[in-house]
């Protein structure tokens, strides 16, 4: 007869040891240690000249959204994407066009 263990191994079982959150370390390398690793984010400064607020400003920065981006995704996407109003979407969407022309 199997001991337990193997028998639990054999059925695809394992057991699970559970860890105190007190005792959970993360490390991150330092870039000195790691100068391969580059984290950047580039914003579209263009998009600081749309006649909107600086919130919504930073919303598409932070999502990474360009002028380009948004005149190729209109309105629909960008709500969707932003999870925003579509009229808000669609004042965003008309406030840029008006801009680049």
């Amino acid at each position: 007869m199997m001991d337990n263990s193997s028998s639990n191994e054999a059925n695809g079982y394992y057991p699970i040891t559970i860890i105190p959150a007190s005792n959970l370390r993360l490390s991150i390398p330092s870039l000195q240690q790691s100068p391969s690793l580059k984290i950047a984010t580039w914003k579209d400064k263009r998009l600081e000249h749309l006649d909107i607020s600086k919130g919504l400003v930073e919303v598409l920065q932070t999502n990474g959204f360009t002028v380009e981006k948004i005149l190729e995704y209109g309105p629909s996407q960008i709500a969707e994407k932003l999870g925003i109003d579509d009229y808000v979407a669609q004042i965003i969407f008309n406030e840029t066009t008006k801009t680049i022309n």
